[in-house]
Formats: structure tokens, C-alpha cells, sequence
């Protein structure tokens, strides 16, 4: 057991769940979804950043001081440069999502509300081990958790301590607007915040500057969610771990669902994604010449 300096990321996906109470589709495609977005952030992890915790639709990482001032900065370099590349993964996952459903249910139609939040917080932990497992824990650990309930309105944000901002706030892109929340234990925590709404907004843009052939691949690496695998995963954590009590009818709605995905994720998925993109391209090339 010892204690070191760290810096500590946690990566919230809010505003979906309630629009999986709806039904039993809303469950599984909302669970799709988190999936598909939390997987987007992983796929950007790596050395320096351990992953410690997927938290229901929150990721929590962390950077360890390694040892020396000189890798130190070394790390917190590499960290900063990956924030900016959650942002990036999370938004254009999302842009895509949003734009390319053909689906009407609760949590498709709604996708445009989803959000990402990120906290980062530089402090001290204690690094140990529980069953053969490395654990962080201490007041810093509280304190960066505490923080995702916040004051906070808007749905998108990347959310500094005071004394991260000290250390990477000038190696970040945009303005940092003063903001400060209170909690028991911890008094007032001074904090920085810059809002993303705008970089959402663009991200969606984006998805309709794409060459059509562009459109089509991205057409066909969106119907990849529709696979068989990935639908039957989505429902088991929902039997698992349900986001509301299902009746044994909807269960069963929910496995045959996935029985049938397959071909529609190969076959039907790609084409009618792929149409639906172009059409809203044309409409929206339309109105800007007119």
C-alpha cells in the first residue's frame, strides 16, 4: 500500500436513461448506446491511463505518478492531449448515432439529448489491492466523484478542479469559464469549466460533409451495432441488470429481438442508413442554396 500523486478522469454519459423506462426497445437500444459511446472512449486508453471502473454509464481512469518530475510532466502532457481525443470520439460517435437511427423509439428519437461530462481532478490516492486487484482510494478519489452531481445545467461539459486547471488548463483548447460548487466534508471547491454544446452541434454538421462514399462506409460501421452479438449483449445486461422491472412477455421480446438482428445488421441496416444520410445531405444542401 502506498500513496502517490494522480490525476483522475471520470467520463459521465448522461440524459438516456429515462427514455429507457419507455419500453422494452428503449431498453435494450439505450443499453446499445451506452455501449456503443463507452466503447468509443476506451478505445482511447491507453498508457498513461489505467482504466479503474466502468460505473453503470461512467468510466473512471487515472494517471499514476510514475516516479520522476520528468515523466511526470511527461504524463500529464499525454493526458491532456487525451482529453481532447474523449471529446472527439465521444462526439463523433454520437454525431453519427444521432443522425444515422432509423429507429422511432423512445431512446433513438431522443438521442440528440444525450450528453458527456467529463471531471478531471489532480490530487492523492492509495494505491492497493483488494482480491489480487489494483485499487485507488482517498479523499481525492471522493471528492472527483462527488463532483458529478453538480449545479451544472448543461448536458455537456468538461469540468476542471482548480488545481487540475492549475496544471493542464493552458494546454487546453477554448474558455474555461469560473464555477465553484459546495459539498459536505470539502466546503467550497473552486472550479473551470468550458461548455461543448457548440462541438456537438458541429459534430453533427460534420456527418453531412462527408463524400457519399464516406456516408456509405459510415452507414455500414453504424449497422454494426445491429449484429446479433452485439444486441444479444445489450439485452442480457438489461436481464441482469434491468433498468426497470420487465414482465417475463418483454423478456422474451427482447431475446427474439436479438435472434432476428443479424440479418438486419448485414443485410436491411446498412442501405436503409445509408439512404436516409444521403436524403437528409440533399435536404439540407437544399436549403442552404435556396
Amino acid at each position: 500500500m502506498e500513496q502517490k500523486k494522480l490525476i483522475i478522469i471520470l467520463a459521465d454519459i448522461s440524459g438516456y436513461t429515462r427514455f429507457m423506462l419507455e419500453n422494452q426497445t428503449s431498453a435494450v437500444h439505450g443499453q446499445l448506446i451506452i455501449n456503443g459511446l463507452i466503447e468509443s472512449i476506451l478505445e482511447q486508453v491507453d498508457i498513461p491511463l489505467t482504466l479503474q471502473e466502468i460505473e453503470g454509464d461512467a468510466v473512471f481512469l487515472y494517471a499514476a505518478h510514475p516516479g520522476s518530475e520528468e515523466a511526470w510532466n511527461a504524463v500529464v502532457e499525454e493526458v491532456s492531449r487525451k482529453l481532447g481525443k474523449f471529446f472527439e470520439a465521444f462526439i463523433g460517435q454520437s454525431g453519427m448515432m444521432i443522425e444515422a437511427t432509423p429507429c422511432k423509439c423512445a431512446v433513438c428519437r431522443n438521442a440528440d439529448q444525450l450528453g458527456l461530462k467529463i471531471i478531471v481532478h489532480f490530487g492523492e490516492a492509495v494505491f492497493h489491492q483488494i482480491a489480487g486487484r489494483a485499487q485507488v482510494s482517498g479523499a481525492d478519489v471522493i471528492l472527483a466523484h462527488r463532483l458529478l452531481k453538480n449545479s451544472v445545467a448543461a448536458h455537456e461539459y468538461l469540468l476542471l478542479t482548480g488545481q487540475a486547471y492549475a496544471t493542464i488548463g493552458g494546454r487546453l483548447p477554448g474558455t474555461f469559464d469560473h464555477h465553484e460548487e459546495t459539498y459536505d466534508g470539502f466546503g467550497a471547491v473552486p472550479l473551470r469549466i468550458r461548455f461543448l454544446t457548440d462541438d456537438f452541434i458541429r459534430a453533427r454538421d460534420a456527418v453531412y460533409a462527408l463524400p457519399e462514399s464516406d456516408l456509405k462506409a459510415a452507414a455500414r460501421e453504424y449497422a454494426k451495432s445491429a449484429k446479433s452479438r452485439v444486441v444479444f449483449g445489450a439485452v442480457l445486461q438489461q436481464l441482469r441488470n434491468p433498468v426497470r422491472p420487465f414482465t417475463w412477455m418483454e423478456k422474451l421480446q427482447m431475446l427474439l429481438a436479438s435472434a432476428v438482428a443479424s440479418p438486419l445488421g448485414f443485410f436491411v441496416m446498412p442501405r436503409v442508413v445509408a439512404r436516409q444520410l444521403m436524403a437528409r445531405a440533399k435536404r439540407r444542401d437544399s436549403r442552404v442554396a435556396g
